[in-house]
């Protein structure tokens, strides 16, 4: 090598986009967003994404990041990734009408997260017994900062379990 060609050429490539696993919010039976019973999520107005039918009431985060954002009902919980995407995990359909009774929330804003820590209990029986759907939807923001989503899970899912990746611009 001579002495000036690491002046010219680039001596490293540029590192590849990282795919950040995503795990399934809650123990339960997996549909795409396009599924949910809930007309918003599944037109993917606010995002592409997915959902569980649960089986159980511990819901974990499906991403690591940052809690952004936990709603005054406790139906809702916004999680920021390193990367900057921006993740939504909503329990139930119309839920925010239930004024936080059927949820315990385990996490505050400002709180990092590994992918799967519980981040919140629902009682499932109650949010059932007012009528409302119990899907546990989750759903990516910003899709401007995705380079690639690719949900690969279907059937019978477990919470913290990875359901797929995504690679971050």
């Amino acid at each position: 090598m001579g002495l000036f060609s690491g002046l010219f050429h680039k001596s490293e490539a540029p590192a590849a986009p990282e795919a950040v696993t995503i795990v399934a919010p809650v123990d339960g039976v997996y549909k795409p967003v396009e599924e949910v019973p809930d007309e918003t999520f599944a037109a993917k107005i606010l995002g592409d994404g997915f959902g569980v039918e649960p089986s159980s009431g511990v819901v974990v985060a499906p991403v690591a990041g940052r809690v952004t954002t936990v709603a005054d009902a406790k139906h809702a919980v916004g999680i920021t990734t390193e990367g900057g995407v921006e993740v939504l995990v909503h329990i139930g359909v119309d839920t925010v009408q239930l004024k936080g009774e059927p949820f315990d929330m385990l996490v505050a804003a400002g709180q990092d997260v590994a992918a799967g820590t519980p981040i919140e209990r629902v009682d499932l029986a109650a949010v059932k017994a007012a009528g409302k759907p119990t899907d546990v939807i989750v759903v990516f923001t910003n899709p401007a900062a995705i380079a690639s989503l690719d949900l690969t899970a279907s059937g019978t899912v477990a919470g913290g379990k990875p359901v797929g990746t995504m690679t971050v611009k």
